[in-house]
């Protein structure tokens, strides 16, 4: 940590946290970052190269999150280090109190923190997404087609709703798979540290339970990935058969090239309007939050508004660009993992444990490699019933 960092008090570092969950929870961060995304997302395709393109709108991304970040600590005087040293000193109290900065924001916010330290769930997130928008494109043109239940083309639209639906839990099970190597890998880096050093604070925080060495946490690694990469494969598959069966079925209704030309196009223009609603949509909401803040924002404590102002170290304001991005990023991606593990623990040992995100059920793939088995069951049972109207649309 840098030593141009200033030491806080418990009331100030939990003061400049708050105002960085509440930046979280607002448009003055979903604006810029879910514009972005949506900007961006198709480029992303389903397939294991990766591509120069998504380097570089990575790197965009991780400069834009710490921008936005950056420039609202920088409107309450603090520099990177000062926010790193919170980060670190504000956890070691929620820890006590048995609270987690995870249980404060969405999953959507937490797999965008973690997506701007880590390449792969950025990919993934970036893929979840472009499916996501193609999904709605699709639900609307169902929407403007006949309802008749024997009109085909009403079926085929039921058909590539359905397929793209299994596109997506196929996506969210990669990003899930994605956002679980990037944590483990973390409990990896602090078991490894923990090994070394007996007296190291992350091995004196899990005074509870014991730490796990670094050998049985790549075992967990592997473990996990395993099993991911098996569904994974076998949804894969899947897909690959739904695709091929799409192909056979607009062959046998004969629907011409520039029939599907004509629908793609329609898709892509439907796409451009669906994000455009959603940019105007959340540019009102940040007007209009914008005016609440002027109104009801929460003054920070009057020592530490004293701190920031009495802070003109000119070696503070000197500090190199690229080490301030990386203490921004480091900190809060590190904060953001041991949270998700402490909690993934605590959810282990408490069932009952609640809260506004069920981190345990991302972290831990169990659950989701269930819940996308299940879902594929449902899925091929409604596929089953479309393929039956469609045999008795061309044997009429």
């Amino acid at each position: 940590m840098s030593d141009d960092a200033l030491e806080f008090t418990a009331e100030e570092s939990d003061w400049v946290f708050d105002y960085v969950l509440n930046l979280f929870r607002s448009p003055a961060w979903e604006l810029p970052v879910m514009c972005f995304i949506d900007d961006n997302c198709a480029s992303f395709d389903t397939g294991e190269e990766n591509k120069f393109i998504y380097t570089e709108l990575h790197t965009q991304f991780r400069e834009l999150v710490e921008t936005v970040l950056g420039s609202h600590l920088a409107e309450m005087g603090l520099t990177a280090a000062d926010f790193a040293s919170i980060c670190e000193k504000q956890r070691d109290s929620e820890r006590a109190a048995g609270a987690s900065v995870a249980d404060g924001v969405s999953a959507d916010v937490v797999n965008q923190i973690l997506a701007m330290d880590d390449f792969l769930s950025f990919k993934k997130l970036m893929v979840k997404r472009n499916l996501e928008l193609e999904l709605e494109a699709i639900k609307e043109l169902r929407e403007e087609v006949t309802e008749d239940e024997h009109d085909l083309e009403a079926q085929f639209m039921e058909l590539s709703v359905l397929y793209k639906q299994e596109e997506m839990e196929q996506a969210e099970l990669e990003a899930a798979l994605a956002m679980s190597m990037s944590v483990q890998t973390e409990q990896l880096r602090l078991a490894s540290v923990a090994a070394k050093v007996a007296e190291d604070k992350y091995a004196s925080a899990a005074s509870d339970t014991r730490q796990l060495s670094p050998a049985e946490v790549q075992q967990q690694i592997r473990q996990s990935k395993k099993k991911a990469e098996e569904i994974c494969k076998k949804n894969k598959e899947s897909l690959e058969e739904n695709r091929n069966k799409q192909r056979e079925w607009q062959q046998a209704a004969e629907i011409s090239e520039e029939e599907l030309k004509r629908r793609e196009e329609y898709l892509r223009k439907q796409r451009d309007r669906i994000i455009e609603k959603k940019k105007r949509e959340r540019e009102a909401q940040l007007k209009e939050y914008q005016q609440e803040q002027k109104a009801t924002a929460p003054e920070p404590p009057a020592q530490l508004v004293e701190k920031l102002q009495s802070n003109t170290s000119e070696e503070a304001k000197k500090a190199e660009e690229e080490e301030r991005r990386n203490a921004l990023r480091i900190a809060l991606a590190r904060r953001m993992k041991q949270d998700l593990l402490e909690s993934a623990n605590a959810a282990a040992s408490e069932p009952s444990r609640s809260g506004s995100f069920k981190v345990h059920q991302v972290v831990e793939l169990d659950e989701k490699l269930q819940r996308v088995e299940d879902l594929r069951r449902q899925s091929q049972e409604r596929e089953h019933k479309v393929h039956a109207k469609l045999r008795a649309g061309f044997s009429s």
